[in-house]
């Protein structure tokens, strides 16, 4: 518990250091730059699948 505490106290010091901040936040810049084309993919698959679902259920519903 004690070594807990200690771990999880250097570690909010650290957050508070602007050193550290700057490059976590280029860090994150960088990961967020690496995913983006397979963020965009799955976003364009979920949309896909999303239509489709709706398209059966429709189809489902609607009496003709």
């Amino acid at each position: 518990m004690f070594i807990r505490r200690l771990v999880i106290g250097a570690l909010m010091a650290a957050a508070r250091n602007p050193a550290v901040q700057k490059k976590a936040g280029e860090a994150a810049s960088r990961a967020a730059t690496q995913a983006r084309p397979n963020l965009i993919k799955a976003s364009r698959r979920a949309g896909e699948l999303t239509r489709k679902a709706h398209d059966k259920l429709r189809d489902m519903t609607d009496p003709k």
